[in-house]
């Protein structure tokens, strides 16, 4: 009876301490993130943050950041990216570009979400490429102003002409161009780009991991008996085989003792 009893009181001891795990677990801390720099002209910044939330929260901080990203007037952020993995190691990466002002506004959605173990912020410095652009800009301007003026002029015969009008049709092309490139230029340093990566609490997912562990333990306690009584019962055949051979050689041998006694 006492045998039976053991393994009983060894699952209920381990269930209790389960129970204690998962209560002793601590949430992460909540921790507040903010950006507070001096902004520099020519500066493209961009910021980081990564945050533990508690297991099970992964969807619900990214989509309360993405909605925080939305709400802001004015087109004042869009979306660049945006992750959410499962699995064991479930996290969730939302990559956007805000306006200098909205930075902490979306931030603010982190607030009582979890803990912040990482935040960083880099610059990059784009006032000479800029201040190129707007050089070539503008003797591509001076450039194509002095084509229509010569293009106004009635003494050009029809070839010349000809040669003019294709070139302002590739000046005017790489104006366009050149302009496109500047303001894309000027986005990158009128906005900024703020990356949040989230990744769940690891010392609740290995509590889950225990707490799954001990849940299969009964179900892994009977798979276990049934492949012994499989093994137990696949070496039955083998085991009354030896014995019989066993038994056989030992009664040749007893015949031949019996005829060497004779002799």
């Amino acid at each position: 009876m006492r045998r039976r009893v053991a393994p009983l009181a060894l699952a209920a001891v381990l269930a209790g301490c389960s129970g204690k795990l998962a209560t002793r677990v601590a949430e992460p801390a909540t921790a507040e993130a903010r950006v507070d720099h001096k902004r520099a002209a020519g500066i493209a910044y961009e910021h980081a943050v990564e945050l533990e939330v508690p297991a099970g929260h992964t969807r619900q901080v990214a989509e309360a950041v993405e909605r925080t990203c939305a709400a802001l007037p004015d087109h004042g952020c869009t979306l660049l990216e945006t992750r959410i993995g499962a699995g064991p190691e479930p996290g969730a990466r939302v990559r956007m570009r805000v306006v200098p002002e909205g930075v902490n506004r979306v931030l603010r959605a982190l607030d009582g979400r979890g803990k912040v173990v990482a935040q960083s912020t880099k610059g990059e410095d784009l006032a000479e490429p800029i201040q190129d652009a707007e050089r070539r800009m503008s003797m591509l301007v001076a450039y194509r102003d002095q084509l229509q003026a010569l293009a106004r002029q009635r003494a050009l015969d029809a070839d010349a002409l000809i040669k003019l009008h294709r070139e302002l049709t590739q000046v005017q092309s790489e104006i366009d161009k050149r302009a496109t490139d500047q303001a894309q230029l000027r986005r990158r340093v009128d906005t900024e780009v703020l990356t949040v990566a989230l990744h769940e609490h690891a010392r609740a997912e290995q509590a889950n991991r225990v707490r799954r562990a001990l849940d299969d333990f009964g179900a892994d306690l009977l798979a276990g008996v049934a492949m012994l009584i499989t093994f137990v019962a696949s070496t039955i055949p083998f085991a009354v085989a030896g014995a019989l051979a066993y038994l056989g050689w030992r009664r040749v041998r007893r015949a031949r003792r019996t005829s060497a006694e004779r002799r």
